[in-house]
């Protein structure tokens, strides 16, 4: 469990992550941008529809966050041993990278719990990738949908990423925060971004990456043209019709 003051009282400043999705160079440009801090607390799917998935593994584990595992980090473990595929993009990009990890790095991912506990400032914090319910909340989300999204989880402030943007919901007597994507945005704005908290206070960062060293990359995938092309404009803008989903 993470820590809410260190000793002397000083209160724990924490760098939070969410949905590096495989993209070193936004993952490094977060890094660089972040200020110096007490812990990293990290809200899974650090592979999955990026291209650098070794490096990002390594990078993460270099860093010993707190950590969880998210659905696409899920998704490669459980179907690492399977031996027919289809042709779709999805399957493509994701046995391509379960390829690239080696076994220590698939035994770091199984590592990571689906859900921890951490406190922050004062408050206990439930810590998810994905709300069990509805998993694609909108800024414009309704009371309804938010706690049927939370339908299930314990506690009264909540934090998660999976959504890739960053939003607040106010529940009678609850909290649940969403935190923005490092390697993939959905809201417009193609920068990666993360959040400090110290002290239970948090403010979110948004910090310009190389997106043509990783559209690069991308271009050593063995993807569909059509797909390739459509995730390209997406790491551009940070927008897509279905993925950012408004």
């Amino acid at each position: 469990m993470g820590g809410g003051t260190l000793a002397g009282n000083r209160p724990v400043k924490r760098l939070i992550l969410a949905d590096i999705h495989a993209n070193l160079p936004a993952f490094e440009a977060v890094l660089r941008d972040a200020p110096a801090v007490d812990e990293i607390l990290f809200l899974g799917d650090v592979v999955g529809y990026g291209p650098h998935p070794a490096a990002c593994v390594d990078l993460l584990r270099d860093l010993a966050p707190i950590a969880i595992l998210g659905n696409h980090d899920a998704d490669l473990l459980r179907r690492a041993e399977e031996s027919e595929w289809s042709d779709s993009a999805h399957d493509i990009w994701l046995r391509w990278t379960i390829d690239r990890l080696s076994p220590e790095q698939r035994a770091y991912l199984q590592s990571l719990p689906a859900r921890l506990h951490i406190r922050a400032g004062t408050a206990s914090v439930t810590v998810i990738h994905q709300t069990p319910g509805r998993n694609y909340l909108r800024p414009t989300s309704a009371d309804t949908e938010v706690a049927e999204a939370l339908h299930g989880v314990p506690g009264t402030l909540v934090y998660c990423g999976h959504v890739h943007r960053a939003m607040r919901f106010h529940l009678p007597g609850r909290e649940l925060v969403c935190f923005p994507a490092v390697g993939q945005p959905r809201n417009r704005d193609p920068r990666a971004g993360y959040a400090v908290e110290t002290d239970g206070h948090l403010d979110f960062h948004y910090v310009p990456y190389d997106t043509n060293a990783t559209l690069q990359a991308l271009a050593g995938i063995p993807l569909p043209a059509d797909f390739a092309d459509r995730w390209s404009h997406f790491v551009q803008t940070g927008y897509d019709a279905e993925w950012s989903r408004e």
